[in-house]
């Protein structure tokens, strides 16, 4: 079976596995030595059954009591049975018994889930807390639940003196159980010598008729038995192919008394064989072949090509990452080096340099070998060293020879190319030269680049070239011409920000004074005029911002003071009558921009009226609701006019009557019982929140209360006095103290805060003048209404 031309048949088969396994070019020059060879091989294919046994158990209803059903162990041991002694049904049979229930131990019955035998389960009404909130009248109150009456618990009606039957054993105590078994079949496939060298060989490891129909190999024996295939029945072929010495590696493994083997089949084969061996990047390796073409198989030592794949695949990564170092490394110097005439061969030269370097250590990985000796040299082996040296050395000389210069700076000037000019000029002025060659044509070149160009565009270009201080004489000039014609057109259309920020930038860059000066005077004639043409269309606002935009006064043609004073005494005239913050601070403005006879006249007629408007409201003879209000809206006024015209010693005296007056009026009362505004005013501007018209809530309670005020009629009728958490903690009667003497001026007697009764209830005693309602449940005091309480 073995032919001549094996040898050369090997060769070239693993030529071909080396190509379709990206293996290197000339890889027949690698093979060292082929071995080839007869292999005799086999499989067994062992069909099997594994029987599981496990104890199931049922409720038992009654039935023959023999003996054997009587028993109370189990008539076998399920580790030492033999499951193939006998059917599955008849194993049923043979170890059925009867057996105590484990969870009722025999009784029947096991104790109540649900009241765990105490026979009190927990009332659904209530959730077990005995309480439950009553919505009767809308008091949202807690009361006693009705379903347990306030105990949380009640009768189980789900258990008979606390037990119930018992589920598995449904009552009767006892549990029939019996061996269930089950039986699982499998077939397993195994192959010898070696699997992986087999591996070509088609449905081998597989229960498939292909492995005696494949071409690559020919059958010399088969044989198959029911139950163990016996040594007696191998044949010569079998055993000279070294059956006997891996039988025991090729029998399934289960346990003893559980498994059994149903058949056996062997199949014994011979097919031809060869090993190649080859020397690959400083390692030896080897590749089995198998059948008449000789088809690799998974035995193989190939480690050296993984380690050539992975790197060539960490020089392509390599290279992938470097190309836009090196192509940043060139262009990102200066725009200068991203012109295409320039830069086109430095990139070139760089995408050349990945091939030629991933080429270089595919050649260098190929040569290597385990001894000093290298394979032969071939042509295409110099490919991958001369391209990468030749584009280093085009790109080392793109990074040297490829430079600016100032003779090149004067030519394209001349001859009006001034956007190739700009590079060579921007690079240069980059690079700190500073001849005075450079400097002269530095400056013939951005003088003619910025004719033509846009105002703003010229300025950004002589500053980027006035950076330097050498020889920008000229251009600095030339930039202060620009900015003042900016500056001039933008006066033209009335536009005062790019004016101010001209004047900004030419002060940063030390511009001629008469330049800024004849700017900012004709920006300030711009201003004043806008401030007269807004006053004469009466917009007192916009004349005042106007206005005050002038900075230098003294360069306008008029000054600008009269005509501020003047639109802010018309503002105070527009201001409504009662607003007196806003007509105060016009008087105020007007006499502190301009001092005149009008403006100190009007501020003192207003100071007189507002000091006797003052003193008539400190002096009310009006009831104390009424009073008190007016007392606070003077009160407001004076302390706006004092906030504007601070230190008036006539206004201070006027607000501390008003405040005198107001101490007067709340002197010995109390919140409850008189009007709202004296509640307000007692309680304090944040002390009251408005729930509804009627109801307000006391925002500074006492510690650990809750309070509202009930309001009729403009006077307050009630208060209400309660926790926080109302319904599950009890009221302090010292809290409650505490709110009767703020509120109504009176404490509650001792005894008054003294129950004794069971459930809720609501005692009604008097606080002074007012009647009370004190609410308890049980002993635990819950709530208190003082005086007209709406619900």
């Amino acid at each position: 079976m073995l032919d001549e031309g094996n040898d050369s048949k090997a060769r070239a088969a693993a030529v071909r596995w080396a190509r379709w396994r990206l293996g290197p070019l000339g890889f027949a020059d690698l093979i060292t030595r082929v071995d080839t060879s007869v292999l005799r091989y086999g499989r067994l294919v062992t069909r099997y059954a594994v029987r599981t046994g496990t104890w199931a158990e049922e409720a038992y209803a009654g039935g023959a009591n023999t003996a054997r059903h009587s028993r109370s162990t189990p008539p076998v041991s399920l580790d030492t049975l033999d499951l193939w002694s006998a059917s599955p049904e008849a194993l049923a049979e043979q170890s059925s018994h009867l057996a105590a229930c484990r969870d009722c131990h025999g009784a029947g019955q096991v104790a109540c889930p649900t009241c765990r035998g105490s026979l009190r389960a927990r009332c659904s009404g209530c959730g077990g807390s005995g309480r439950r909130m009553s919505r009767a009248r809308k008091s949202y109150r807690m009361v006693n639940c009705s379903e347990c009456r306030g105990n949380g618990t009640k009768k189980c009606v789900r258990c008979t003196k606390g037990m119930v039957g018992c589920r598995p054993c449904r009552g009767s105590g006892t549990l029939r159980r019996w061996l269930k078994v089950a039986t699982v079949e499998r077939t397993q496939v195994r192959a010898w010598p070696d699997p992986k060298a087999l591996s070509a060989h088609k449905g081998l490891l597989e229960d498939s008729k292909r492995a005696l129909q494949w071409p690559g190999a020919r059958a010399i024996a088969s044989m198959e038995h029911l139950g163990p295939l016996p040594d007696s029945a191998l044949e010569e072929e079998a055993r000279s192919a070294g059956f006997l010495a891996v039988r025991s590696s090729l029998e399934p493994g289960f346990e003893p008394l559980r498994g059994k083997i149903l058949s056996q089949t062997l199949d014994v084969f011979e097919a031809p064989s060869a090993t190649v061996c080859f020397e690959f990047a400083d390692r030896p390796g080897f590749i089995h072949l198998l059948g008449r073409d000789l088809q690799p198989t998974k035995a193989r030592d190939t480690s050296a090509f993984h380690r050539r794949v992975g790197a060539l695949m960490g020089v392509a990564m390599a290279g992938f990452f470097a190309l836009p170092f090196l192509v940043s490394a060139f262009i990102g110097r200066h725009a200068f080096y991203e012109d295409p005439d320039r830069s086109g061969l430095a990139m070139l030269a760089i995408l050349g340099l990945w091939p030629g370097t991933w080429w270089w250590a595919a050649t260098a990985l190929r040569r290597r070998r385990v001894g000093a000796e290298k394979p032969p040299a071939r042509w295409h082996d110099r490919i991958g060293i001369g391209l990468t040296g030749l584009c280093a050395l085009v790109l080392a000389g793109c990074f040297l020879f490829i430079r600016p210069s100032v003779p090149e700076l004067v030519r394209l000037t001349a001859a009006g190319q001034l956007r190739e000019a700009e590079l060579h000029a921007d690079l240069l002025e980059a690079g700190g030269e500073s001849s005075p060659e450079y400097i002269e044509a530095r400056n013939a070149f951005v003088l003619a680049r910025i004719r033509g160009v846009d105002n703003r565009d010229a300025v950004k270009l002589i500053r980027h070239y006035v950076g330097s201080g050498k020889g920008t004489g000229p251009l600095e000039a030339e930039r202060v011409k620009l900015r003042e014609a900016w500056a001039r057109s933008a006066l033209e259309r009335g536009e005062e920000e790019p004016v101010e920020a001209e004047l900004a930038a030419l002060s940063s860059e030390r511009a001629p004074p008469s330049v800024m000066d004849a700017l900012r005077a004709t920006l300030e004639d711009l201003r004043i005029a806008k401030g007269k043409a807004a006053l004469e269309k009466g917009e007192f606002e916009s004349a005042i911002q106007f206005l005050k935009r002038v900075q230098a006064p003294a360069l306008a043609s008029e000054r600008p003071e009269p005509l501020l004073a003047r639109a802010y005494l018309r503002q105070e005239h527009a201001c409504p009558a009662r607003d007196v913050r806003c007509r105060a601070t016009a008087l105020h403005h007007a006499v502190t921009v301009d001092p005149g006879e009008a403006s100190r006249t009007a501020l003192a007629s207003f100071r007189t009226a507002e000091l006797t408007r003052l003193a008539r409201a400190a002096h009310t003879p009006n009831a104390p609701g009424p009073a008190l209000r007016e007392l606070h809206a003077a009160d407001e006024d004076a302390t706006a006019l004092l906030s504007i015209l601070e230190g008036d010693a006539e206004l201070t005296a006027a607000r501390s009557l008003l405040l005198g007056r107001r101490e007067e009026l709340l002197r010995d009362r109390v919140p409850l019982g008189e009007p709202l505004e004296v509640a307000q005013a007692l309680l304090g501007p944040s002390g009251l929140e408005m729930q509804r018209s009627d109801v307000f809530r006391v925002v500074d309670a006492p510690a650990g209360t809750l309070t509202y005020l009930f309001v009729g009629q403009g006077t307050t009728r009630g208060l209400y006095v309660t926790t926080p958490d109302h319904g599950h903690a009890g009221l302090s009667p010292a809290s409650l103290q505490v709110a009767a003497k703020r509120f109504a001026g009176q404490e509650f007697s001792a005894k008054d805060l003294m129950h004794a009764g069971k459930g809720v209830a609501h005692v009604p005693v008097r606080l002074g003048r007012h009647a009370a309602l004190l609410g308890w449940h049980d002993d635990t005091l819950v709530e208190a209404q003082i005086g007209r309480v709406e619900p």
